[in-house]
């Protein structure tokens, strides 16, 4: 897997600049450039510019004429490193995400994550679709506001989180408990299974409870970044004071 990843448009690199300016390397500008907000906060974080345009950008990519290196090691948190810098409290959530395909899912699953006040989202490895720059643009910069975290084994972490005091909660369009009657008293972790298979069974045996979405029964399921979504949005019914705070000590 490559540490560096290209993102790209005015936006995503406006945000990238204001949130997160030590991930970038290098800033690529087409010679119409003309945007002095964002050439100021290129310059007052001295990154390193240059005029051509990467190869890696193909000709298709809406890009503003603004085209920046991330390198994924600064983006993304160990997962040591960030667990045991976390404020475990009842107005704590995470949201792990057990190999989902589809990088659009994965951008809209960061992006509502930072909506709704959760503290981190965990990321796989492997079988997992990774951070890219499509990822980068579907999470509107929300990619440089909230935690990711890079993990290895997914039961071992989730094993780890519930010694850490987390309820574990699976995602599950057949589960018989729903959302919006849970009280998420304690610190949460949501799993959320991949597009197709859902949650793998020996993730799904750790959960404390699996919980459902209810909808109209002339649908047959939500995707898995809007079941995500609603979950989310519940638990921060639950904890208005998370959408104000850091959970980061």
């Amino acid at each position: 897997m490559t540490d560096r990843i290209y993102i790209y448009g005015k936006h995503a690199l406006k945000e990238a600049l204001i949130f997160a300016p030590d991930v970038l390397e290098e800033v690529f500008l087409a010679k119409h450039f003309d945007d002095t907000e964002i050439l100021d906060l290129i310059r007052s974080h001295s990154i390193n510019l240059s005029a051509k345009m990467p190869r890696e950008v193909g000709d298709g990519v809406v890009h503003q004429g603004i085209v920046g290196m991330v390198s994924l090691s600064k983006l993304m948190q160990d997962y040591s490193e960030f667990a045991d810098q976390l404020a475990v409290e009842p107005s704590t959530s995470l949201v792990l995400l057990d190999e989902l395909q589809d990088p659009q899912n994965v951008g809209a699953v960061i992006r509502n994550a930072s909506a709704f006040g959760i503290s981190g989202v965990l990321i796989p490895e492997h079988n997992q679709a990774q951070v890219t720059g499509a990822v980068v643009k579907v999470s509107a910069g929300m990619a440089f506001k909230i935690p990711l975290v890079k993990i290895g084994n997914i039961n071992t972490v989730i094993r780890d989180l519930k010694d850490r005091g987390f309820a574990v909660y699976g995602l599950s369009a057949n589960a018989k408990y729903t959302v919006t009657k849970e009280e998420f008293d304690m610190p949460t972790l949501f799993v959320l299974g991949s597009e197709g298979e859902g949650i793998r069974q020996k993730t799904f045996e750790l959960c404390d409870k699996v919980l459902s979405i209810p909808i109209n029964p002339k649908c047959e399921s939500l995707n898995a970044a809007a079941s995500a979504s609603i979950a989310m949005y519940t638990w921060s019914t639950k904890h208005p004071e998370a959408l104000k705070i850091n959970k980061i000590k």
